[in-house]
Parts: C-alpha cells; structure tokens; sequence
C-alpha cells in the first residue's frame, strides 16, 4: 500500500521521486527497524541535484513513532500543493495507525482464543475469583474443574472457593492459602476438598495473584486444582505399610517402638504407669500344620480383632511376627489396672472360633511389665515381658505372669546363652559403645571407654554383666575381645577420616585375653589393618589381672608399652592393692573405682581415700580417672582434688559409635552439658 502511494505520487503528481519512511518509537526500537520505500520518475532520472527541489512532510504515530513523506519536484512547490501533500501524509499515518491497531486487535484475539482453548482443554481444574471483592467470589471455572468437583459453573459463579472445605476446617494448609490470598502471593497447599457427591478428594493446589496492567493492584487470583488422591492414597498405603503389619494390619514394631515411646513419655509427665503385655499363643503350629497357612492365617487375623476389642482406642495392639502379640496400656494408676486388661484378653481368646465349620480353641500364654518397676525404656520392658511369658509357659500355659527379676537368670539360661552368643558373633548381634572421657581442666572429651553391648533380636538388649563370665568361662571371650578391637580400630580410621578430633579409646582386657601368647601380635594386626598408631589404644586391666605372675604380666605390659598404648588401671583400690606393683609397672592412669565416687559428696572416708589415691597417683606421675560421675556436687569435689578427667552419667551414659561421633563433630564439653 505505502508503494503504491510513492508511486501514485511520481506518475500523476509529476514529481521526480517520493518516499515514506517510517521510524519505530523508542520504546519499540529494539524489536522494529527502519521503514523506507521510494519512488522516482524514470523521465527525471538525468536530472541534475542543482535543479531538484525538496520537500518533507512528516507526521507523529502514537503507537509506533514517526513517519516522513519525502517529496522531490523539478519545480517550486506551491502554497495548496504543499496543504495537499501534508494532508495526503496525514492520511497515510492515520491508514497505517488503522491497519497496525486492527493487526494487534487481532493478535490479541488470536491470543485470547488459544487462552481459552487451554483452559477448556487443561487436565487441572482451573477457577479464576475476585481478589477485590468480599469472600473472593468465583468468576470463572472450567470444565476439568466441573469434572473433578461434580458442580457445574452456574453452580458455583458467585459462590466462595473455600465452598469446597466445607466444615473440614482443621487443615494445615488453609492457613497457607489465607495467608497467601491476605499478602497477595502465590501459594501451594494440599487440602481435603468434597465434591457434589460429598465424596472426599485431595486437591493440590496453586494459587496465584493477577495485577492489571500497572502492576500495582490484584484484581483477580487464579487457582490450578489438581486431583491428587490417588498419589495420596498410595503415600499412605506406603506409610502404612512402612508401620502396619501386612496380615493383621495392626501394627508393627516399627510403629511399636514409637508407640511405647510415646506412653513412657507421657507417664514421666504424669506420674502415671504404662504396661507391656507380650502374648503368644499356645500351640499355634499344631494348628497351622493341622488346618494349613491360610486358615491359620485368617485365625490371626481373628485373634488381632479380639485383642483390639479388648483394649482402649488410645492403647496399641501390635504384631511381632508370627503368633507373638504385643499390647501397650498406657496411663494405669495401678499394676492391678494392667492385670485387669490381661485377664480380659485371656477370656475373649476363650471363646471359641471357627475354622472351616470347625470350633477351634486358643489359649494364650502373658508376660506382664510395668513401667517404672520393671524398665525404663521400651525394649527392657519387652524384654521382660517376653521372659514373664516364657515362665507362662513352663508352669502351664494359658495365663498371665508379671515380671520378677530372678526370672531373668533362668530365662537366660532357657534360651541357652552360650548357644545365642555363638551365633550372635556370626549374625553381628554385637554392637561397641562409648562412654566418653572428659578432661576435668578444659571440660573437653579426650578419650572413651569402649563398652560391649548384645542386641538379641528377641530379647533385646542383653548388658555386658549377664553374658560377660559365661563368655570367660567358655573362652568366648578371646573373639569377642578380638571382636571389640578390630571395631575400636575401625571407629577410629573412620573418624579420623572424617576429620574428627583426636582421641584415645580405652578397652577392657579380661584374664584369658591378658594371658594369650599372641595379644600383642594380635593387636599389632588389628592396628595395621586400619591404618591405626598405636598411642590411639589404651588398655584397662583390673588389679586381680596384674597380681599373679608378675613377671609374665611385666613382659605382657611391656609388649602393649613398645606398642604406644597406654596402661590404665581399673577398679583401683577395691582388691588387694599393692603400691610397689605401682612403682614396678608402667601404669600411666588409674581409675578411681566407682564405689567411692558414689558418696565421696557425703562420706568422708571415701572423699578421704578419693583425695589420697589422686595425690599418690600424682607424685608418681600417674593420671587420674573418676568413674561413676552422677552429680555437681561429686564434679566440684573431684576438681577441687585435682582429678584429671571423669566418666558418667553427668556428662554421658555409654553411647553407640554414631552419636559419640556426633559428641566429638559438635565439639560437646562439659560447660555444654551446663555443668560449671
């Protein structure tokens, strides 16, 4: 068009050339280039520039700049000749003002239609409500929001968005959207939402502010619903899975664990008592081989449903595996409160079920334990529960028994010790422990002593004092001690791999071990294995170890010295305590035994003995360890003695390798446990 216009010029105006030009504004010059098109005359072409004459006309574009009409003529141009020039510019920049705003017109509703085709078409449901009046009515839905919701648009136009809570208000993510839709910004919730129907589903949604075209005020928020249930569902089908048993859906240990925990915590806060029962049933195999798995299965079933029957909704009633139940009563005033419960369980179980048309008979055998009187923690109540159980049955089955502490040794003996420690080295039942050892001076931990621990996967954890003789007397004791070191060694290759300060590890060294012809090769070994120098060691043995054969015992110490371990003695002053043998051999520490530490704060004798054993071990050069720490009041007397380091519950009980090198990493001291 603009061509034509130059050309139209030339051939009837007469004039040499013309040309339009048009100049993007400023604010469009990025994305725009320059616009020139010209016409000449060919009948002119020869003409000189001397006899040309010029004349430009020009005429502002609001949207898109300026434009020129650039005219050349052989002769002047006349006073009406220009006026009509300069009209014919007007009309050219009006023309291309017209065609450039009908262009963007339809720009805009090609843009509008694609829009709209998106959101007819979006999978999400799509619901558009005003920002600027009261309870943010809905002006727009979707048809995905139709389906997802069962209302239809005329329904809910005009209607609140948060219609789709209904009366589930107690939600963590409704505080996140009001939040959101108060402060103007986007926001990302799952909420419970109810369709028509009043079936639930769970939206995920996004919301998010539209300004106007200034930027400065919200006038509308979209938001992008999202049917999220089936992820939902199969999360907590997860979660359930991770924490319920498959068969019975009750729960499992896993939860179990959780479960005690949480009973024990709320006891100490109310002064209350919890109670452990721990259920087998009597001669469940000769049912499962009498009538099958599945049957056997579906009897378990049965049995887990009883057992819920019988108990609150807030106790916990979990499987272990197998035919072994486990009931969690929380909150008991009494343990005559826990016996009701047993005696309620025992009598459900004796109704009979049915089994393929068939009236079976179960009976179950109960082991009772109370928290405090029986543990502190949840798998020492287990643990004592499951030996409770075990005299059930010896003396008839079909009862409930609560826990006595001489029940201990004979269920021990039942499950046949030595047997279980034997295959606790082979299953890696066994676990080393750190009690740590802190220097009394700069409160830092300098060291630990390493402390054998026995998980049984039945029994739980079983203390050093309970297998530890066994093993002596068995000769178990060579690999578990064999056991210790190589794991002492490997702990501290990992740790000083890790960067972790440098400390020196303690372990405890029995008879036989002491007496062993290849101790020292032994250890050499273990050391070289991880990289390890020897100075990292320490070795604690007991007086009664160093007394007899003292020259064998002198050489033995010397082949652990040309090591660089260093010797410390245990449990000083409670055997037949010699002061030459403290002279003869090179002892560097010497462990104040904790019966003294116990009353050194209120019997003067032991504050007496504590004082003279640091002061003695001093002027032999001799450092000095407190064990058995409890109390401030023990600490401050200590210090005041010039004790060189501690070890107890004041600082730390023992602790497993990970959360004692968690200790070392966060740089714990004694100032950090808020004791002065």
């Amino acid at each position: 068009m603009l061509q034509q216009q130059c050309r139209l010029l030339v051939e009837t105006g007469g004039y040499r050339s013309a040309s339009l030009s048009v100049s993007p504004s400023t604010s469009s010059r990025r994305n725009k280039s320059r616009l020139k098109l010209v016409a000449s005359s060919h009948e002119h072409r020869n003409a000189s520039e001397d006899e040309t004459i010029h004349l430009k006309l020009s005429w502002k574009d609001s949207s898109q700049g300026r434009g020129e009409l650039h005219v050349e003529s052989l002769t002047p141009f006349a006073a009406d000749e220009r006026v009509a020039l300069q009209i014919i510019a007007d009309n050219i920049g009006d023309s291309l003002q017209q065609i450039r705003q009908a262009s963007a017109n339809h720009l805009l509703e090609s843009r509008l239609r694609q829009l709209s085709r998106a959101l007819e078409s979006s999978h999400n449901g799509v619901m558009i409500t005003s920002s600027t009046q009261l309870d943010h009515p809905i002006v727009y839905v979707n048809p995905a929001f139709e389906r997802i919701t069962g209302y239809t648009a005329d329904e809910v136009i005009g209607l609140s968005g948060r219609f789709l809570v209904r009366d589930d208000l107690n939600q963590r993510g409704l505080g996140t959207i009001r939040e959101a839709l108060r402060s103007r910004r986007e926001a990302h919730a799952i909420l419970r939402n109810y369709r028509k129907d009043g079936s639930l589903f769970w939206n995920e949604l996004f919301i998010s502010p539209v300004r106007d075209e200034g930027g400065s005020m919200t006038t509308h928020f979209v938001s992008i619903i999202n049917d999220v249930s089936e992820r939902i569902s199969y999360e907590q089908q997860l979660e359930f899975h991770a924490n319920h048993d498959a068969l019975t859906g009750l729960a499992n240990r896993n939860l179990l664990n959780d479960r005690i925990a949480q009973a024990l915590a709320q006891a100490r806060a109310d002064g209350l008592l919890v109670g452990v029962l721990l259920l087998d049933l009597d001669r469940f195999k000769l049912i499962n081989d009498g009538f099958g798995h599945s049957p056997g299965n579906e009897l378990l079933k049965s049995v887990a449903h009883r057992l819920n029957q019988s108990v609150r909704d807030t106790d916990t009633v979990a499987r272990l595996g197998g035919d072994e139940f486990v009931v969690v009563i929380g909150r008991l005033q009494s343990a005559d409160d826990l016996a009701i419960v047993a005696s309620k369980i025992l009598r459900s179980l004796n109704q009979p079920f049915i089994m393929e048309g068939k009236e079976i008979f179960v009976t179950a055998s109960v082991g009772a334990a109370v928290y405090p009187r029986d543990g502190e923690h949840g798998e020492t109540l287990l643990r004592n529960a499951d030996v409770a159980m075990y005299r059930v049955k010896e003396h008839g089955r079909n009862n409930y028994r609560f826990y006595a502490p001489e029940m201990t040794h004979m269920a021990i003996d039942r499950l046949d010790m030595e047997g279980n420690l034997r295959r606790a080295l082979e299953r890696d039942e066994l676990e080393v422990f750190y009690q740590p050892l802190v220097d009394l001076e700069g409160g830092r931990i300098v060291g630990a002593e390493a402390l054998i621990r026995w998980r049984h996967p039945r029994i739980g954890m079983i203390q050093p004092a309970e297998f530890i003789p066994l093993a002596e007397d068995t000769g178990l004791i060579i690999p578990l001690g064999q056991f210790v070191l190589r794991r002492v060694c490997a702990d501290l290759n990992e740790w000083q791999q890790a960067g972790l300060p440098p400390v020196k590890l303690s372990i405890n060294l029995s008879a036989r071990q002491f007496r062993q012809d290849d101790l020292a090769a032994s250890i050499r070994s273990a050391l070289d294995s991880a990289g390890i120098e020897g100075s990292r060691l320490a070795f604690e043995l007991t007086e009664s170890m160093v007394m007899h054969d003292v020259e064998n015992t002198l050489l033995t110490l010397r082949e652990l010295k040309n090591l660089g371990a260093t010797i410390s003695l245990d449990d000083f002053g409670t055997g037949y305590s010699s002061l030459s043998y403290l002279k003869r051999f090179p002892i560097d520490t010497l462990k104040i035994d904790r019966s003294f530490v116990r009353d050194i704060h209120q019997d003067k004798d032991d504050a007496a003995i504590a004082h003279a054993v640091i002061a003695m071990a001093h002027k032999l050069g001799i450092r000095v360890i407190a064990e058995g720490v409890e109390t401030q009041a023990q600490l401050d007397l200590l210090r005041n003695f010039g004790c060189d380091e501690l070890q107890g519950y004041l600082f730390s009980r023992p602790v497993p390798a990970g959360e004692f090198a968690l200790m070392l990493g966060q740089g714990k001291t004694l100032s950090a446990t808020g004791q002065s």
